[in-house]
Parts: C-alpha cells; structure tokens; sequence
C-alpha cells in the first residue's frame, strides 16, 4: 500500500504529459489527432497551407478520382495538372485532385494556382473554370444552377483559411432543377449520384448547392448509405471547408440509365435497382417470389391514376375488367402516397403489374421485383419520351414491359379536334414548331379514354408473362 500514492502520482503525471501533447498537436497543427478519422469535420489552424490539408486524406484518392474520366488523356491530365474535366452529351463533371479549399458561402473553390492555372493545358482547363453542377446538362436547367467557380489560391496574408477540414473528397453537386417530379429526381440526382459517388465506397462528403430540403428529406435513405457524412448545406453554411480533393457535378449515362461500359466502369441499372432494394429494406427479389405467384392467389397490379393531365377518363371501367381478368386491383391516386418512397416501396416490391399513362409515375418501376410488367399506356404524340423515358430502361432493369399505343379516338383531344387535323393526324408536326407547343398539346391538354377491350389483349399479354395464363 506504500507504493499506492506514487502510482497514483505517476498516472497523473502521465495524463498532465498525454494532455499537454494533444494541447501542442491541436494548436500547432490545427487538428485533433484522437479525431483524425473519425468522420467529424476539424479545424485547422489559420495559416494552414494546402498541403498540410492534403495531409488528412485518408486514401489513395487518384485511382478513383480517374475512374470517373472517360478516356487516358483526361486521366493522364488529371495526374499532371491535378485537374480535368469529362464532358459527354448528358453531363460535365469536373475534378480536381489536389487540396483545395471550398467557400460554401460564395461556392467558389481555390486550388494550387501552378498546378491548376500554370498548365500547359491550360486552355481545357481554364475553360471549364465555371461548373453548374447539374447532371443533365440542358441549358435551359442549367440556367437557374448555382455555378462553382474555380480559383487560384492567393498567396499570404490574402489566402483563405480552413474553418473545417475533412480526410475525404467533396462531391458538389445540385438538387435544384425539375425537383418535385419522382422521374426528373431519379434521372438528374438519385441515379446519377449513386453512379459519381459508388467509386468512393462512402467515404466522400457531399456539398449540395440550391439546397431543397424536400429532396434531402424525402432521399435521406439514399444519402446516408453512400456518405459517411452528414451534407453540408451551401445555403446556409458560411465556412471554409478543406479537402483532399473534389468532384463537382454528376456523371449521367442517359435516362433513368447506367451503361456498364460508361465510366465509372461495371455498374448497370439492375445493380443500381438491388441498391434501391437495399436502402429500403425490400425483401422481394423476384416476381416468381410472391406468395402464391404460382398458385390462384390473384396477382397484384398497380394502378398509377393521374389527376391533372394524361388521367383515365374511364378509370372504373378500367378496374373492373382488370379485376374480371383476375387481378388484385390497387388504384394510386396520391402524389403523397407515392412521395412515401419506402412505403409505396413495399407496395410495389410486392406487385407483379405496373400500369399508367406515360408520366412521372412510371419511374416507380425502380421499386418492382424482377420479372415484373411494366405496361404503359402511350397517348397520342408521346411514342419516343414513352419509349426513351421509361420502355427502354424498364427492359435493362429486368423487367417486362408492354407498350399500349392509344388511338386517336381514345386521345380527349379527338373531342376538339377533327381526324384531319394535324393535331390528330401529325403530331410530329405540332412538335416541330417547338418542344413547348407539343408539351402544351399532348402532355398538358391530353387525356385518355381507354378502348378497354383492346387494352384487355395487353393484360392478357401480361398474365403470360407472369405464366398465369
């Protein structure tokens, strides 16, 4: 018991030592060791450099940062200059590997200036200095997208100081442009984020410029299973953050698509749709698992009924000869219900059919199990969005889809307009006079009066598909 009270001294001692080394570490070097990778952000001294940011990366960053550039040249520009850009018909995204720091404030991100502003290469790179971080680049979106500038880093005392830093990349990207619309979400942020952000197995941080917190809200699932770490707001958020390296924008393959050839390299859409299935905890894998998929238990189909525009005019002639046909019949009328991702999920995770007109709705197909139907109705002058929006991609997710064309009788417009006219007889030729004088007429105006005794051939159709005929 003698020796007691001078161990007792000398673990003191050892904890006033231990203190003291963190007190230099945290105010020498301006990041908390105990800390360094433990997701949370920290701050670094004032006069922090880049390179003691770069310090506090927590991987090889480069063999992923040129994963997500298309071809050898941008690769080997990335790793001379320590930036590049990949621009494709649908999207620009651009990267930079060196540390930088990034003012949320004004979105403006400042990088070495020799390696970035000094290239030989410098006039690619100097062009894409301003970036509107939006997947689809359509100039008509990218119109209202707040853009990231680009910046050399000033020399002392002018340059910018770290309020946080972060051992993991940024990926800058918009949740501005068609939000609100479930195909528009899937198409420009869902998708195209899991494509960017998959390479860095969730170990990067997400910047969101034009932030809708409906959009953060209503995807948090997604969010939080491909970052470690919560999403920094730019509306609000006035710091300096500091990272090893960043991407700005989102790679999009095309709609409510992921080629496996397209970068980065080995995804595809029926991946994407077990990721879905995984977020939402969706245990049905395919159609055949059902419960009585294969006994008299009546299939389930889903109908998707719209209320606006493009909306079934005889829908209760409709659900009575599905039901006549031996389906289950579950009529959505409820842009709120569908907006409850994982509820309406679990709906239709368990459903064999899905029908409706062509629309937004149809981007519900995601949540099917394999070896569902996708039947859509087609109004007239929709045939290429129907078949490029969602026919299309609801084959490369695995499923089956029909098609059922409308003919001119079935189109409310034949009330207005005579056979003849051009409306009716030519709608190619209303698009022709511009992309919103179609819209105005067949998605905007157009309703539909199904023939249901032709669209019964469709069904039966499906009821093959499904073996139940």
């Amino acid at each position: 018991m003698e020796g007691h009270p001078r161990w007792v001294c000398g673990a003191t001692q050892t904890l006033v030592l231990l203190a003291f080394i963190y007190l230099v570490y945290t105010q020498s070097f301006g990041f908390d060791p105990i800390n360094l990778y433990s997701g949370t952000t920290r701050a670094l001294s004032k006069s922090a450099t880049l390179e003691e940011v770069g310090v506090l990366k927590d991987t090889n960053l480069q063999p992923l940062f040129q994963s997500l550039l298309g071809n050898d040249d941008l690769q080997n520009q990335l790793q001379t200059t320590g930036f590049a850009c990949d621009s494709t018909i649908h999207s620009l995204v651009c990267i930079a590997s060196n540390p930088l720091k990034i003012d949320t404030k004004t979105m403006q991100i400042y990088t070495t200036k020799s390696t970035l502003f000094n290239s030989t290469n410098s006039t690619n790179i100097l062009h894409y200095k301003q970036v509107r971080p939006y997947a689809w680049s359509q100039l008509s979106l990218l119109q209202n997208i707040t853009p990231v500038n680009f910046l050399p880093e000033p020399p002392p005392p002018l340059h910018h100081h770290c309020t946080h830093t972060h051992p993991v990349p940024a990926l800058v990207f918009s949740s501005g442009g068609f939000s609100g619309n479930l195909f528009h979400e899937f198409n420009e942020i869902i998708i195209p984020l899991y494509l960017t952000s998959r390479v860095f197995n969730s170990r990067v941080r997400f910047i969101v410029v034009d932030y809708n917190p409906y959009i953060v809200t209503k995807y948090n699932r997604v969010f939080s299973r491909l970052s470690d770490f919560e999403i920094l707001n730019s509306t609000v958020d006035t710091a300096v953050h500091c990272f090893p390296g960043a991407v700005v924008g989102l790679q999009m393959h095309g709609f409510l698509a992921i080629n496996s050839s397209g970068v980065p390299k080995g995804n595809s859409m029926i991946e994407f749709r077990n990721f879905i299935r995984t977020v939402y905890g969706l245990k049905t894998v395919n159609v055949s698992d059902i419960t009585g998929a294969a006994t008299a238990t009546a299939p389930v189909l889903v109908l998707v009924s719209r209320r606006k525009t493009r909306s079934f005019l005889n829908e209760d002639e409709m659900v009575d000869m599905m039901e006549d046909l031996g389906f289950e019949v579950i009529v959505v009328r409820s842009v709120k219900k569908m907006s409850n991702l994982e509820r309406f999920g679990r709906v239709l995770s368990t459903c064999s059919v899905l029908v409706g007109a062509h629309g937004a709705g149809m981007t519900n197909q995601v949540f099917l199990p394999a070896g569902a139907v996708v039947v859509q109705v087609v109004p007239l002058g929709l045939e290429w969005p129907a078949s490029v929006y969602f026919g299309e991609p609801a084959v490369r997710m695995g499923l089956n889809y029909l098609e059922y064309k409308i003919g001119p009788g079935e189109s409310s417009l034949s009330d207005t307009y005579s056979d003849d006219d051009p409306v009716i007889s030519d709608p190619g030729s209303v698009f022709a006079k511009g992309y919103y004088f179609g819209k105005e007429m067949y998605l905007d105006k157009q309703n539909v009066r199904v023939d249901v005794n032709r669209f019964k051939g469709t069904l039966s159709e499906a009821l093959r598909l499904l073996k139940r005929i």
